[in-house]
């Protein structure tokens, strides 16, 4: 007991100090995508500290220690459903309740604000350890059980004592709120602030729940009116980030008094971190991965800004908690009253190398933040009198009395106006007089209330599944596996059903909204078994990935694609109990192979590592550019957007980027992934303002216009590629390259040199007598070049300011020329670059990667003509299509292959003369009737240039004449030759040498 007390103590001051956030981060066994790809794992993990490698890209072994660090790879059997562990490091769904849910647990018992995020990128494992499935329940289900077996049995034990526990869901989309558990009723909320409570949604709805069936039946209904309101704007693909909110109310008598004890318990399902690509990844801030979203952006300046304050100091640090709704809503969890834990989910495969790393980073830099908790708990009645005295105060200020800024506004908030204040002090009222009304209403009422509308959910599903099994009917699929499955669109017998927009009269059957969606879009009726569909004109209608039109019959396992964004797949279960009879299986398509289908990709099972990544990239983009290609028309932007593949810089395989077209300028600009994306969040929230009537989005300046680009940004005008593989055999290169752009059309033509060089800097010739007939002989020598950019010939005269560049090997800067106007532009351009020594990645660089240079200028616009006046949906017309995004190809294999057959050649040529040499050396050892040549003299051919192959057989001659008059003829010794077979064998091994290079 003694020891207890100590402890408690010891646990008061600490939280008084502030209490580290905990982070927990856990690998995940491989997907299917990975073994596919024949990924290697690139992380360990000892104890609390996880290892991740660089396996394609050589850097150093990084390692991050956090509280916890879960090992579940392997190392685990399945019992029943269950992963049960089959050695000690594996870490269960039970190890991790047990670390980190029976704290939260405790915690929010004893009256403690609990927060649980979960981060990662997509497909992760963030919902496998919250949610979990099956047998293997994930923090939330277990808490929740635990939650209302507690509660059973302290009622039991004190049937006087109420123990409340209510839910609610948002969601955070485009910097917008939305209550999950409004139903149709979807609009966006207002984050409101006082004093004394913080940050608050006004008007979210709160609704009882009396056991953790209840939570799922209410998590589910969130989750169903997430997905229906996703498809208007494929929020999923902009990463909204989903908070529920459970609230533990207890109401207990103590010492004679009603006490009420209260804790929020927020779980916090982050957005997925993009892919940032290997530029993105080399840094150590949090931005990685994050600038494409301005709430995972403000999060990382609040987590940095946080860490930054509890690293202490005199500077005030101030916290830009109003950045964003994420962090004004997240801010007692970070910042605030509330015992805080991160679960950040890892992928171990080293196709995913990037990602993990920004996410470790991510979970590193938020374990430096500290929280001060404090016990909620007040007696009731003196809860209820404070709330009626601040209603009466709120009700004063608003009638005209004195009005104390200091209830709506925090110290370190700038001024605000009167008009705000005014609303402020409304919503506060209103929330006030919610919460008051919420403690007089008996709690058993708000409980029957909401367990009769759950009833009806169930009811209603209950009926919607009888239906799956014999109607035929269409269900979503949708990047978020969780959001699969949400939306049932059935087709009943000798019914016509209309799909279309809701403004169409006569109404439609089926409603959809989104991108592409005409107001009457397709006619699709049940007939004898059977689902005809017939598309109307100039409707945007795929079915397995083909664009169709006129009349057809949709098969059971069809992929639907309606518009830009509503995918389903089409489900006819007579169709199907008549294939599962006959012995035939379905393939079960996903999201990711339905727009793989669509942009007409392969399944990429026996692509390598490179293609499999690009494909990914193309499936993930294709979508997107329908969308904003759509939006442009909509909004009549005059832009056009393509997927576009280029060479990536300092390897031998291709990236997916996206050119961006001005009819306005006839100007064309290449886009990042990142860049584009980053763009894509704003144009939705520009083309929301389109849809919603708000003409603001018309006056927005140029400069953040996201379909517009600085006319004189710098542009990529084509590449050249060269091998750079002669290197390696000290060989010089002189090329004339073809300049390609993005659409593979010649831009010009790039005079691009280079040359060995010793240590002075003058160029190794052949009379150098230096060989290298294996690369990886120069390994821990030094190595030099000279790489020279004289001219180009032939550049467009609609470029200026033209100027090439390229990154060589490890450098992080680009290496540039001067900039020249002109069409035949003389760079006059000469760079020595060195590696000293020469390492086995050095090697391999040469071997396996090519130099990438870019010519890169300036545009001069061409207006279009005056009087044109046609749409942009006019000016796409041609080739405006999803399954026809223009796929442009730049490939630099050509130039590389032609690079590699003259360094090739040149290796050949040595290697005959080494072989004519050879015979040479046999033939006059023939003529002088020797038995035997030297080693010595062998490999001085073997090791020497064409001249010096000459001194040896003219010195071999001089030594069989001496020998002659000294009548001491070669004797056969252990280092010897014999003239016969041997040499035979020696030159036969030479000439199969050069023919394999040839």
């Amino acid at each position: 007991q003694h020891y207890k007390s100590i402890t408690f103590i010891e646990e008061e001051v600490i939280m008084a100090e502030g209490e580290a956030v905990k982070v927990a981060v856990r690998v995940r066994p491989f997907n299917g995508r990975e073994i596919n790809m024949n990924a290697k794992v690139c992380m360990r993990m000892e104890g609390a500290t996880t290892y991740i490698s660089d396996l394609d890209g050589g850097d150093e072994e990084k390692f991050f220690t956090f509280d916890y660090s879960y090992w579940s790879y392997d190392g685990f059997e399945d019992i029943d459903g269950y992963l049960t562990p089959s050695n000690d490091q594996y870490a269960d769904q039970k190890k991790v309740f047990d670390d980190v849910g029976v704290g939260i647990r405790d915690n929010s018992w004893n009256g403690f604000n609990c927060s649980l995020f979960a981060y990662g990128q997509t497909g992760s494992g963030k919902s496998y350890s919250i949610i979990g499935y099956g047998p293997n329940k994930g923090v939330v289900p277990l808490y929740c059980e635990d939650l209302f077996i507690k509660m059973a049995e302290l009622q039991k034990v004190n049937p006087d004592n109420e123990y409340q526990v209510a839910f609610s869901m948002l969601e955070i989309y485009n910097e917008s709120v939305f209550d999950l558990l409004a139903g149709k009723q979807r609009k966006a909320l207002k984050i409101r602030q006082s004093k004394q409570r913080g940050f608050f949604v006004q008007g979210l709805k709160k609704t009882p729940v009396g056991s953790y069936i209840e939570i799922e039946e209410r998590m589910a209904e969130g989750t169903a009116n997430r997905t229906v309101a996703s498809t208007k704007m494929n929020a999923t693909s902009s990463r909204a980030h989903t908070v529920v909110e459970l609230t533990l109310i207890q109401k207990i008598k103590q010492d004679g008094a009603n006490m009420t004890k209260t804790s929020v318990v927020n779980l916090v399902d982050l957005a997925g971190s993009e892919r940032a690509g290997s530029t993105g990844a080399t840094g150590a801030t949090l931005k990685q991965g994050a600038a494409i979203n301005k709430s995972l952006s403000a999060l990382g300046n609040v987590i940095a800004a946080l860490a930054k304050e509890s690293e202490g100091g005199r500077t005030k640090v101030v916290i830009p908690f109003r950045d964003s709704s994420l962090t004004m809503i997240l801010k007692n969890a970070l910042g605030g009253n509330s015992k805080t834990v991160m679960i950040a989910a890892l992928s171990p495969a080293s196709v995913n190398y990037e990602e993990t790393l920004s996410t470790l980073r991510f979970a590193d830099r938020a374990k430096q933040i500290k929280t001060k908790a404090t016990v909620n708990e007040s007696p009731t009645d003196k809860l209820i009198r404070e709330l009626k005295e601040e209603n009466d105060k709120l009700k004063q200020m608003l009638e005209g009395g004195v009005i104390d800024k200091s209830m709506v506004k925090d110290d370190d908030e700038e001024d605000i106006s009167d008009e705000e204040v005014q609303a402020r002090l409304q919503a506060l009222m209103d929330e006030s007089n919610a919460e008051k009304a919420s403690m007089e209403q008996e709690w058993k009422d708000k409980l029957e209330e909401a367990q009769k509308a759950i009833e009806a959910l169930k009811e209603e599903q209950s009926r919607k599944q009888e239906m799956m099994k014999t109607i035929p009917h269409i269900t979503n699929l949708n990047g978020d596996e969780q959001l699969c499955g949400m939306i049932v669109y059935f087709f009943e017998d000798g019914k016509e059903n209309k799909v279309g927009t809701k403004d169409s009269d006569p109404p439609n059957d089926i409603v959809l909204s989104g991108l592409e969606i005409e107001s009457s879009h397709c006619l699709i009726t049940h007939s004898a078994a059977k689902l005809l569909m017939v598309v109307a004109d100039e409707a945007r209608v795929y079915v397995n990935g083909e664009y169709v039109s006129g009349k057809l019959e949709l098969m059971h396992g069809d992929r639907l694609l309606l518009g830009t964004n509503n995918l389903f797949t089409v489900v006819n279960p007579g169709e199907r109990e008549a294939a599962e009879k006959a012995g035939i299986e379905y393939f079960k398509f996903t999201y990711h192979d339905a727009m793989s289908e669509i942009q007409n990709l392969g399944s990429g099972d026996d692509a390598q590592k490179g293609e499999e990544l690009l494909q990914e990239d193309i499936a993930v983009l294709g979508p997107m550019i329908g969308e904003v290609n759509a939006m442009s028309c909509a909004m009549n932007k005059k832009v056009k957007f393509d997927i576009v593949i280029m060479p990536e810089e300092g390897k031998r395989r291709k990236k997916a980027m996206v050119s961006m077209f001005s009819y306005l300028t006839s100007c064309s600009y290449l886009l990042s992934r990142e860049d584009f994306i980053s763009r894509k969040y704003k144009m939705e929230e520009m083309y929301q303002q389109f849809v919603e009537g708000d003409e603001s989005w018309e006056s927005v300046p140029a400069s953040e216009d996201p379909f517009v680009e600085d006319e004189n940004k710098e542009t990529t005008i084509g590449t050249v590629s060269i091998s750079l593989k002669s290197l390696g055999y000290l060989f010089e290169q002189e090329q004339m390259l073809t300049i390609t752009n993005y659409q593979g059309a010649a831009k010009g033509e790039l005079r691009v040199e280079y040359y060995p060089v010793k240590e002075d800097g003058s160029i190794i010739t052949e009379e150098d007598d230096i060989f290298v007939d294996d690369p990886d002989t120069l390994v821990g020598q030094p190595l030099r070049f000279s790489l020279k950019i004289p001219y180009a010939r032939g550049i467009p005269k609609r470029f200026e300011n033209v100027f090439c560049r390229y990154r060589f090997f490890l450098d992080t800067d680009t290496t540039s020329t001067g900039q020249v106007t002109g069409q035949n532009p003389e760079f006059g351009f000469s760079q020595t670059h060195s590696c000293t020594p020469v390492t086995d990645q050095f090697i391999d660089y040469l071997e396996k990667t090519s130099l990438v240079i870019e010519v890169v200028g300036t545009q001069i616009p061409t207006p279009m003509k005056a009087g044109d006046e046609r749409t942009t949906k006019q000016l796409m017309a041609s080739n405006f299509s999803l399954n026809q995004t223009q796929l442009a190809l730049m490939d630099p294999e050509k130039q590389i292959i032609m690079g590699e057959l003259q360094s090739t050649q040149r290796r050949a040529k040595k290697q005959q003369n080494k072989l004519v040499k050879v015979q040479e050396l046999l033939d006059a050892a023939k003529d002088n009737e020797s038995e035997t040549i030297s080693v010595a003299d062998l490999q001085k051919i073997l090791e020497s240039n064409a001249d010096s192959m000459g001194i040896c057989v003219a010195v071999f001659k001089m030594k069989v004449s001496k020998a002659r008059e000294e009548g001491n003829l070669f004797k056969t010794t252990a280092k010897a030759v014999k003239t016969n077979e041997d040499v035979k064998e020696v030159a036969d091994q030479t000439k199969s040498k050069a023919c394999t290079i040839l």
